[in-house]
């Protein structure tokens, strides 16, 4: 029974848990979007006649520099506040572009969903005697403490703008493994809504139908009929996408053959079409591209 019931929940997790948030290649369109910030900061002629007066001034000036301090050499003003930015704005790109791989990504959320539904089936467990209060206790805390560190020490580091999706979605899963150790310690209800003759499977009940509003609950908060990919390789009117892990849309991440009636090249980050199917233990399919984005 609980076999059954803990392949139930891995089920569900498998359905709403496929991972990749919306933001696939993320640092390749900010390092784009980033030249285009340098290019428009620089002043390209302020810089060349800086560089041309103090090559001017270098045979002139070689051996005062040589005996001067670098901290008090002199540098044109323009020309050091333009290398300054430049400078920054290229900080900004190498931080960004050394993102987690996919590999991370999955064994993060893939790490989640057996913590979470972990929770579930150590509640239930409590609820039918197996365990005391104090030992729930602490495997609970301990189990609760580290969902609570991977969504938001690595998970909102992952999906940035998408993190909300994922914190809500775990944190959920959470709340129903409380809510269903409430319920069940509250003999009044128990007995309110027992089964005549199997009145054991009340709790069992009680931890499905909590689950099944999370995922209600979920689906119309946060789902969404498209996703996005990077083009790998394009034919004639197809075109084969790297799709990463997206749990809104229920995508989970692999390489897909999509129809290409946009046009789109290799390379290119695109808005892609899925699948609506409600319950798929393989996740939707993206079936065409839409568009093709910048993301930020």
């Amino acid at each position: 029974m609980f076999s059954k019931f803990g392949d139930l929940i891995i089920g569900f997790f498998s359905l709403l848990g496929a991972v990749i948030l919306s933001i696939p290649k993320i640092p390749q369109k900010l390092r784009n979007i980033d030249r285009g910030q340098i290019k428009d900061k620089i002043d390209t002629e302020k810089l060349k006649e800086n560089v041309s007066r103090v090559k001017d001034n270098l045979d002139t000036k070689n051996y005062q520099n040589a005996q001067t301090p670098p901290s008090e050499r002199k540098i044109p003003e323009n020309n050091t506040e333009t290398s300054k930015t430049s400078q920054s704005s290229q900080s900004d790109v190498l931080l960004i572009s050394t993102p987690f791989t996919s590999k991370e990504k999955e064994d993060t959320i893939f790490r989640l969903q057996l913590l979470s539904s972990g929770f579930l089936i150590l509640s239930v467990i409590y609820l039918f005697n197996f365990l005391s209060i104090i030992l729930y206790g602490i495997l609970g805390v301990l189990l609760a403490g580290y969902i609570i560190y991977l969504l938001f020490n690595r998970v909102k580091v992952m999906y940035g703008s998408e993190f909300p999706a994922y914190r809500d979605f775990f944190l959920m899963y959470l709340a129903v493994g409380i809510i269903l150790v409430i319920v069940g310690n509250n003999s009044a209800l128990v007995t309110a809504f027992s089964l005549s003759y199997f009145p054991s499977l009340t709790i069992l009940i009680f931890a499905i139908v909590a689950v099944a509003v999370v995922y209600l609950l979920f689906r119309i908060r946060y789902h969404r009929d498209f996703t996005y990919g990077v083009v790998i390789e394009t034919g004639e009117k197809m075109a084969y996408v790297k799709v990463e892990y997206d749990i809104r849309s229920n995508v989970k991440p692999d390489i897909y053959v999509v129809e290409n009636d946009y046009g789109a090249s290799d390379g290119d980050t695109v808005k892609l079409k899925t699948e609506k199917k409600i319950f798929s233990n393989s996740g939707n399919k993206p079936i065409r591209i839409m568009e093709t984005v910048n993301k930020v």
